[in-house]
């Protein structure tokens, strides 16, 4: 893992390395996996920070008959939530009666978690379980907390493993931490 990381002006420090991110992966997957009663459930990722979550996920599973789909949400802008959730891409299958899984990278004030919700709630679902990388208490402004959770953190911004800042470096395997001054 890299000691510093600049973009876009800002440094982010080492966080959560790899090795760490994999067996929480493993973890969550079979606390998931003894949870389910429908072997066919249906899997929303929820683009586009989950992306990389989400395929570690489901090898991990070993779900062959479940259905992959993807979301998109956004309340970002930057380092910070804008409180404003907004659907970018919705659901294309019929949950009717189904198991749903949402597998989303970060839950920060909850407000994407409980629309996304409500919106597949209306849609007669039999179950909506809801599984996060990384998971802020603190933050919570709604009082919701995931099913399963792989990192519980502070409110603080990190990056990599998916997440991003405006749109770059989803693509490193460890997750850094914005760093703090001294």
């Amino acid at each position: 893992m890299e000691k510093e990381l600049k973009v876009n002006g800002l440094t982010f420090v080492p966080y959560i390395t790899e090795d760490e991110i994999s067996r929480q992966v493993k973890r969550v997957a079979g606390e998931l996996r003894d949870s389910l009663t429908d072997p066919d459930p249906i899997l929303l990722c929820v683009l586009n920070g989950a992306f990389m979550f989400a395929a570690d996920l489901v090898r991990e599973l070993d779900l062959n008959d479940a259905k992959i789909n993807f979301v998109r949400y956004s309340s970002y802008s930057g380092t910070s939530s804008t409180g404003n959730v907004k659907e970018i891409i919705g659901l294309t299958e019929d949950i009717k009666d189904r198991d749903v899984v949402i597998i989303e990278d970060i839950v920060d004030t909850g407000l994407t978690a409980q629309h996304m919700i409500e919106d597949l709630t209306k849609k007669g679902p039999k179950s909506i379980r809801f599984v996060t990388l990384l998971h802020k208490p603190e933050s919570s402004k709604t009082g919701f907390v995931p099913d399963h959770i792989a990192f519980s953190i502070p409110p603080k911004f990190i990056i990599g493993y998916g997440l991003d800042l405006d749109g770059k470096v989803r693509n490193l395997k460890d997750i850094y931490v914005i760093k703090e001054e001294d």
